[in-house]
């Protein structure tokens, strides 16, 4: 028996099936739309390959995306988002109509050729419950913003990812200065930007003179550009260490030798236009003094 207490809705066309495609896989509509879609897949000769692409690219995200949990102001911000697009969309939908010539009510005869395109707007002759049936401006918003979820959570799982692997690198090399700072003899040194913020880091100078430095925040380098590392002993002339360059991350760990082993002498990183500098062409943009380890 039919369900009286739900409007029907005319048989749909392989257009506006593969228009309900992206909600349909999503499950976001209402009953009648989706029996509705259902009916034209169960008789159409139209493979309707939409559907099945749609469908496998839901199973990836389930699979790639890291669960987890979006901060309070992210759905706020969706919904803020697609209720600008929509109005923008709508204000700009009833220019065109306003523009639009008015449709004859002539009847069409029989030989006429159907058009190619799709009328983006419903028609004065098509039936009431089909403008029932559609989902009001609240469920086009909470579509649009699940797409948008998908997307924006997407991204912010992949950034947190990179960042966490970033704090994981930094972790493991300021561990590998602990190591060298526990040994018998060894100094050391934490270097920070002369009065103010910006990279920071640790080191340590073994009994043997060699040095390991971790370092984070620094600005990514470009073309030929290096941090050079240097060390400035009693005499107060910088001694080059070495050069290493930054990707974005900003961390960075560094090996030396040669270095003094007395307390006071001073590490500093300068950011030179190329490798070789045999004297700082610029301040420092991080440095410390040594001090015996404990």
């Amino acid at each position: 028996m039919t369900d009286m207490t739900r409007p029907t809705r005319p048989d749909l066309s392989c257009d506006e099936v593969r228009e309900l495609a992206a909600s349909f896989v999503l499950g976001a509509l209402d009953a009648d739309e989706a029996d509705a879609v259902r009916a034209h897949l169960a008789s159409c000769a139209d493979p309707h390959v939409e559907m099945a692409e749609l469908g496998s690219v839901l199973g990836v995200l389930a699979e790639s995306l890291p669960v987890v949990e979006p901060p309070a102001a992210l759905k706020g911000r969706i919904l803020a988002a697609a209720a600008a697009d929509l109005e923008t969309r709508g204000a700009g939908s009833s220019a065109a109509v306003d523009r639009a010539p008015v449709a004859s009510t002539a009847p069409i005869a029989p030989e006429a050729e159907p058009s190619a395109a799709p009328t983006p707007f419903p028609t004065a002759d098509e039936p009431q419950q089909r403008a029932a049936g559609r989902p009001g401006i609240s469920a086009w918003t909470m579509r649009i913003a699940a797409v948008l979820a998908i997307a924006l959570l997407g991204g912010w799982g992949l950034l947190l990812q990179n960042q966490l692997e970033s704090a994981q690198r930094y972790e493991q090399n300021v561990a590998a200065v602990l190591d060298v700072a526990g040994q018998p003899g060894s100094l050391t040194a934490v270097l920070t930007p002369d009065g103010g913020d910006g990279p920071a880091g640790l080191a340590a100078i073994a009994s043997d003179g060699t040095v390991s430095i971790a370092m984070s925040d620094l600005p990514a380098t470009s073309g030929n550009q290096v941090y050079e590392a240097w060390v400035i002993g009693s005499d107060g002339v910088p001694k080059p260490l070495g050069g290493f360059q930054v990707g974005e991350t900003g961390i960075a760990y560094f090996e030396g030798e040669g270095l003094p082993t007395e307390e006071g002498i001073v590490l500093a990183l300068t950011l030179e236009p190329g490798p070789g500098a045999t004297a700082p062409t610029s301040t420092p943009v991080s440095l410390g003094t040594a001090v015996a380890a404990g």
